[in-house]
């Protein structure tokens, strides 16, 4: 009989995630119930009893206040003295129809230069040579990335066909049908042919748009002050009292994650009595799962030009958090990077599957903890959203941020 003291785990203290979702078709708290059911069903396997409650405080988002509904997670025993709060940042109505096939496209074949550039570098030949290793025999293109591009300009180019033919026969139709097809067979059309890969995409394509004259970037902007408002006014909360407030961010949600610390980090740079008072050291976790950062950060890299090598070092220099030393553009006329970075106590975990064609092992930045992820899905969206219900990657999170020992120490 074996006689060593049972381990059991309990989270510990009081944690805040704010959960940012990615791509698609998103509603307000559907992002927010799916989490908090996940953890619900994850602790009962655990047979860690919870109690669940609806909670609502006045927060200022952007430039105005609202009710934030938040849920909290509790143990019934007044002697397990923790909490798990989880805090929705909602952003997917800012984004929905707002980009066009071709621009898509543009985007993706820019993403995919910087792709190639990068890995091709002398110093990125380890990252190629591990990248190619996780591969598996039946992978037809060296970049999932590739199998994208082609599918959208093989789309591309039958298009405008398939949308005439569906017109035509909504428009016969329309006398015998009804609800929706009540509407512009046109408009109808183009909502059923385009793929929902081509909204998926979309999103990242406006996310990632440089030029300040456009209306995808005021987006851009409009999101990412959003989310740094909720983030500060959370840490701020003397009533809640947070130990630790955790960042989470699903495919492009992770992208405004790490943009939203970015700017933080940026503002604390700065002489300023306001930000002397955030307690940042409780911003102590970011947790992205499905991550396009990669892509993004390629992206950004490819649409710079060369020349200007003053306007791109300045750049690199304004998103340089957690960003790898070798990658950043040197140039002898700028002795150092301006910027500090003032989350070092910070821990970053990505998730990723080999499956989800948005996701993959982070290599443009430094400090990250690369977790994959092995759980059985299809390539394509299956895999990409399999993380959520996936025990294992909660699992990880326990053991990493909440979790402490009852018995045998930590």
């Amino acid at each position: 009989m074996n006689d060593e003291p049972i381990l059991h785990k309990t989270p510990q203290g009081r944690t805040a995630f704010i959960i940012i979702h990615g791509i698609g078709e998103q509603k307000l708290l559907e992002t927010l119930d799916y989490f908090g059911r996940n953890w619900i069903k994850y602790f009962q396997q655990k047979n860690i009893n919870v109690q669940l409650e609806h909670m609502i405080t006045q927060r200022r988002i952007y430039d105005f206040s609202q009710v934030d509904s938040f849920i909290q997670l509790s143990s019934p025993d007044s002697e397990e003295d923790w909490i798990i709060d989880i805090h929705e940042y909602y952003w997917a109505y800012q984004t929905e129809n707002k980009i066009t096939l071709s621009k898509v496209i543009q985007w993706l074949e820019e993403t995919l230069k910087g792709t190639i550039k990068f890995y091709n570098q002398p110093h990125n030949k380890d990252l190629l040579a591990d990248l190619l290793q996780q591969q598996t025999s039946k992978k037809i293109f060296k970049y999932r990335l590739r199998t994208l591009v082609i599918f959208l300009r093989l789309f591309n180019f039958i298009y405008p066909l398939l949308r005439l033919v569906l017109w035509l026969f909504l428009f016969l139709s329309s006398p015998f049908l009804s609800g929706n097809f009540l509407q512009s067979a046109w408009k109808q059309s183009k909502q059923i042919v385009t793929p929902a890969l081509v909204n998926y995409v979309g999103d990242l394509a406006i996310y990632a748009t440089t030029h300040t004259k456009s209306t995808h970037y005021a987006i851009r902007q409009q999101i990412l002050t959003e989310s740094l408002t909720l983030l500060k006014s959370i840490i701020q909360d003397q009533q809640a009292d947070y130990d630790r407030v955790i960042l989470v961010g699903h495919s492009l949600g992770s992208c405004i994650a790490y943009d939203t610390l970015n700017q933080l980090n940026l503002e604390l740079n700065l002489s300023s009595e306001q930000n002397e008072h955030l307690a940042i050291n409780k911003i102590t976790g970011l947790i992205t799962f499905g991550s396009p950062l990669d892509k993004i950060a390629f992206f950004f890299r490819e649409a710079r030009k060369k020349e200007q090598y003053i306007r791109s070092a300045i750049l690199e220099h304004l998103t340089s958090f957690r960003v790898r030393p070798e990658e950043l553009s040197s140039t002898r006329y700028f002795r150092k990077n301006p910027i500090q970075s003032h989350f070092e106590h910070l821990h970053w975990v990505n998730y990723y599957h080999q499956n989800d064609p948005i996701s993959g092992h982070l290599d443009y930045y430094q400090n990250i903890d690369n977790v994959l992820m092995e759980y059985k899905a299809k390539w394509g969206n299956p895999a990409h959203q399999g993380y959520w219900n996936n025990s294992h990657f909660y699992e990880d999170i326990c053991q990493r941020f909440l979790y402490k020992s009852e018995s045998g120490g930590d």
